[in-house]
């Protein structure tokens, strides 16, 4: 029985978030509440939650919310992948409809009307506080919110020894629940009276779990159920800091849940199984029923136009696939509940996989189909075969994706090389697939059938990321050791090569390093990183053609390199050819916008093409950026002699 201090404080912050906004939910109707907290729990699967039946949860918070609330028990993602899941959220449109299929190539268009629009044309002050940088603001989720908070530069403690090292990294983003609190009731203070909707986006329960110590101990060895905990906990100080003055219409939910090896699904975004699909749906607050469950089948895309209409919110004109559900009524009607995932097409040429639930029904359809009755088989092992009513569930979600095919949905993908994106999305916890080139038609295989082995890739991969921080923290000889330990089970690794070569470079062992350059360059000649690198080696010997040659090479594959953007411009001012160094000028300024040497130099080249307002635009901000520089009088008569345009 766990009886600490911590957990009765805990228990007792639960019940004071209770009592201080209890009489908001026995009175009141749709329209007196003009304050809306949404609160999206990163990753929670509802079956580990108190009031959900979970017996080793301690989620006071949470609970009490539930009690004095309506709990949805049979609520479902759209898509178990994050920024796909919020964008369905967000706009009550299913993947297909609003266009975004994974988290990595894709953006929300702002042709998208979304929720918080909605309460900005009615206005409502809005905010959102992130836990992670998967939902940063250049995906598309920013639009309509006065306040976007998704700045990643705090220190980010890390528990487990094991993680230690990428404690960095970490902190580049991600923020732990007691980070997005503090800053979630700031904006509160700052909205003071005003209506107002805030988001506010715990990434904690995410992977890799490590839970605050405290909660470590509580949880021995469930470090998932730990930072269930620690989340709950930091809800608590939220909802009693919003009752302080107002009574909030809360909103918790998840983006989806988590496969925790069932099903051999260690994460999600892989399987269409409930363990990823069923998420947590709890609602309090003024005109909320109190203390009742709901076993209906609703979707997350069903609260945008619930919130919509029961605050009579403008907009939500654009066709919804949501349904606006009441509070307090059953809906008549069974409406059937899509799924998917597109991450294992897009990011790993794997089928792609979708799902439709119908009743205690559910069908899912890859390569091959599934049936299950969820009320006789809730852990889906017992797959029913092709029999009734397979087909015509089958037949409902051919007509409900208006027959999308593979081929549509990979002719719509954003054709971009974000390596960047990449990265932030392996160092968030998700598990990346490689780079290749599109699998043939009959080569997509079902996920399920690629997972235990891919998994097992995945440690290696794991391994692979210790040993590039330990050389980037300058542990060379440690970093080495990995790069040669990798490279004994997958000899051709490019990036183990080429990364265990710098680390030799760095201990002086030129011939070594330049040995590792050269095997990498063999195994394939447009691995930029090794190209970039030959590209400088070949500027310091004076080969300058085939430097420039190579950083030609450079950008074409990587268009918004900055080192690529750099010398080719250099190649071109150096022969005065003003106008051909423009395009890579303009390019770095828009990577470099702060970069006053980048300003210096594309102001000049415009001034000596003629165009004159290109040119003013740029040495006037080189002048604001550097004005120490020694060439600060010539950019002033510069600009003094430019014809007035």
């Amino acid at each position: 029985m766990i009886g600490n201090k911590q957990t009765l404080r805990s228990g007792i912050l639960g019940w004071l978030s209770f009592l201080l906004i209890l009489a908001a939910a026995c009175s009141g109707n749709k329209n007196e509440s003009r304050a809306v907290i949404l609160i999206i729990i990163d990753t929670l699967r509802a079956d580990h939650l108190g009031s959900y039946g979970y017996r080793q949860a301690v989620t006071p918070n949470l609970d009490a919310l539930a009690a004095r609330g309506t709990q949805f028990n049979r609520a479902i993602t759209p898509v178990p992948v994050t920024l796909a899941a919020v964008a369905s959220l967000l706009t009550g449109r299913l993947p297909f409809h609003h266009g975004v299929r994974d988290n990595e190539h894709y953006i929300l268009g702002p042709e998208e009307e979304t929720l918080t629009e909605r309460f900005q044309n009615a206005g409502w002050r809005t905010g959102a506080v992130l836990g992670s940088a998967i939902l940063a603001r250049d995906r598309g989720l920013a639009q309509g919110f006065e306040v976007y908070d998704d700045d990643f530069t705090g220190p980010y403690p890390v528990y487990e020894p094991t993680q230690k090292m990428f404690s960095d990294e970490f902190a580049t983003n991600r923020r732990r629940a007691d980070v997005v609190t503090r800053q979630a009731l700031a904006l509160l203070d700052r909205f003071k009276n005003d209506p107002y909707f805030l988001l506010v986006h715990y990434f904690d329960v995410h992977s890799y779990y490590d839970p605050p110590p405290r909660w470590r101990r509580d949880h021995p060895r469930r470090p998932y159920d730990g930072e269930v905990s620690a989340v709950d906990e930091q809800i608590g100080r939220l909802l009693v800091h919003a009752g302080k003055n107002r009574d909030p219409l809360i909103v918790v939910v998840s983006d989806h849940g988590e496969g925790m090896t069932e099903h051999h699904e260690s994460e999600h975004g892989f399987l269409l199984y409930q363990s990823t699909l069923q998420v947590p749906v709890i609602v309090a607050g003024p005109g909320i029923p109190v203390g009742k469950t709901r076993s209906d089948l609703i979707s997350l895309i069903d609260l945008e136009p619930t919130l919509g209409a029961w605050l009579d919110l403008p907009g939500g004109g654009r066709a919804r696939d949501g349904r606006s559900l009441i509070w307090d009524q059953l809906p008549t009607e069974t409406v059937p509940m899509y799924a998917e995932t597109m991450r294992t097409l897009v990011s790993y040429s794997w089928a792609e996989l979708r799902s439709i639930q119908e009743g205690d029904w559910k069908l899912i359809q890859g390569p091959t189909s599934e049936l299950f009755n969820l009320a006789q088989d809730p852990k889906e092992l017992n797959d029913l075969g092709d029999v009734d009513p397979a087909p015509r569930l089958r037949a409902h979600l051919e007509s409900l994706t208006g027959g999308e095919t593979r081929g549509e949905v990979l002719a719509a993908l954003r054709n971009d090389t974000d390596t960047d994106r990449k990265e932030l999305i392996e160092s968030l916890g998700y598990l990346s697939g490689e780079t290749s080139e599109p699998a043939k038609e009959k080569d997509y295989p079902h996920p399920k059938d690629q997972l235990p082995k891919w998994l097992r890739g995945q440690k290696d991969k794991a391994y692979y990321r210790k040993g590039v921080t330990l050389a980037m923290r300058g542990q060379y000889v440690e970093a080495i050791v990995i790069f040669d330990s990798v490279l004994t089970k997958t000899p051709n690794r490019i990036d183990a090569i080429f990364n265990r070569g710098l680390s030799k470079q760095k201990l002086g062992d030129e011939a070594g390093f330049l040995a590792d350059l050269k095997r990498t360059r063999e195994l394939d000649d447009s691995y930029v990183p090794a190209l970039a690198v030959t590209a400088h080696l070949d500027q310091q010997a004076g080969r300058k053609e085939l430097a420039h040659e190579r950083w030609l090479r450079v950008q074409e594959l990587e268009p918004n390199r900055t080192d690529a953007l750099n010398a080719l411009s250099e190649w071109h001012l150096k022969r005065e050819e003003w106008k051909e160094a423009l395009p890579f000028l303009r390019s770095l300024v828009s990577e470099l916008p702060q970069n006053a040497s980048a300003r210096l130099n594309l102001g000049l080249a415009a001034a000596h093409s003629g165009r004159v307002q290109e040119a003013r635009t740029h040495l006037e901000t080189f002048l604001r950026l550097d004005p120490g520089h020694e060439r600060i009088s010539q950019v002033q008569d510069m600009l003094m002699k430019l014809p007035k345009s």
